[in-house]
């Protein structure tokens, strides 16, 4: 996705489903296809439009449900969205040929996939439309980026951030450098920095109200951040980050855990083989029996997310796995920089907490 010649920045992975189907068209009385496995940030845009979202069922692969969605009704349906799951690329020629059968516009999620190919084609050039996200693999607080491959007409303008805003978010990713460990010796000036940005920046005089779980949880898209362009500081970092470390540091990672995690009761690597043409966002681990150890995982504040948070009106639907997906596979986190040492310690947290008798000696 970063190496598209046609792909734009926008302010988050979120922003850009937003724009994709404004640049659609998608309205009320309109539907949308996602996957049941999902995260509520791919359905929230649909909603905020006013369209319907209908959930289609994923195959053991993570691909779209082909025989199924040759039974669903398509009158209203305007887009499909469908994503390269944990960053592994998902093979797009049949639901490109299904959309284009059907007239429904493939919008080509790559937020857990800025790096490969698929069927010897990029990541990203097989939708009408794809979108994919900064945050999931670069050092930014922020940012999206939206391809347009087919439609007619110009990407959306967006509005430029504040001089407030762009500093902030220079001072973000450093802050993100200090509290990783990675920038010794800067926190005492970030602290004074962001001081002084909070006395800067203009008070509304108006109290927000806390927000409510599922709002925090991704539930809902601020649509006027939705429009606003990404700031300089995250452009910059997007443009020059090392992206070959990125992809061999990653794949490395995955590797790491495919070896140290293979063989241990309860627990199977979901993709034991590694394309070679990719950079892994997540390591996806099924769990037999994921809880109540998920939750004690999150209170170790271990780096690993699960999507569990369907939207309300998933269905259940025969040869499903989304579903089960929601609540078995584990994404750890393959992030470049992490230390083996450090991921030695989660393969021996994950051993403690689900198969105490393979512990690491």
């Amino acid at each position: 996705m970063l190496a598209h010649p046609k792909s734009h920045f926008t302010n988050s992975g979120r922003a850009s489903i937003l724009l994709a189907l404004e640049m659609i068209g998608v309205g009320p009385g309109d539907e949308v296809l996602v996957p049941t496995y999902h995260c509520p940030t791919m359905v929230a845009p649909i909603v905020a439009l006013g369209a319907q979202p209908v959930f289609y069922p994923v195959d053991d692969d993570g691909a779209p449900g082909l025989a199924w969605l040759d039974q669903v009704d398509v009158s209203r349906v305007r887009a499909i969205l469908v994503a390269h799951f944990f960053g592994l690329p998902q093979p797009l020629a049949l639901v490109r040929h299904w959309c284009d059968q059907n007239r429904v516009r493939l919008i080509e999620d790559c937020a857990h996939a800025l790096f490969g190919a698929s069927d010897g084609k990029a990541i990203g050039t097989w939708g009408d439309l794809a979108i994919g996200s900064l945050t999931k693999f670069l050092p930014v607080p922020e940012g999206g980026c939206l391809a347009n491959n087919l439609l007619p007409g110009a990407t959306p303008t967006l509005q430029r951030p504040s001089k407030v805003g762009q500093i902030k978010a220079g001072f973000d990713i450093v802050h993100a450098g200090v509290n990783h460990g990675r920038l010794r010796g800067f926190g005492y000036l970030v602290r004074m920095l962001y001081g002084l940005l909070a006395k800067l920046k203009p008070s509304s005089g108006v109290t927000t109200a806390p927000m409510n779980p599922s709002v925090a949880e991704g539930f809902t898209i601020d649509t006027v951040q939705a429009h606003r362009a990404l700031t300089y500081p995250s452009a910059w970092i997007a443009e020059h980050a090392s992206r070959d470390r990125i992809v061999s540091c990653r794949r490395e990672n995955y590797k790491f855990f495919v070896e140290a995690l293979t063989g241990v009761p309860g627990l199977r690597p979901l993709h034991p083989s590694l394309p070679n043409d990719c950079a892994p966002y997540v390591f996806p681990l099924w769990v037999d029996q994921p809880d109540p150890g998920y939750a004690e995982l999150r209170r170790l504040d271990f780096p690993v997310s699960r999507w569990d948070r369907l939207w309300p009106s998933v269905p259940s639907i025969v040869a499903d796995i989304g579903v089960q997906w929601s609540r078995h596979i584990l994404q750890l986190a393959c992030h470049q920089d992490l230390k083996r040492t450090e991921m030695q310690q989660m393969v021996d947290v994950l051993k403690r907490v689900y198969a105490p008798g393979h512990v690491s000696q």
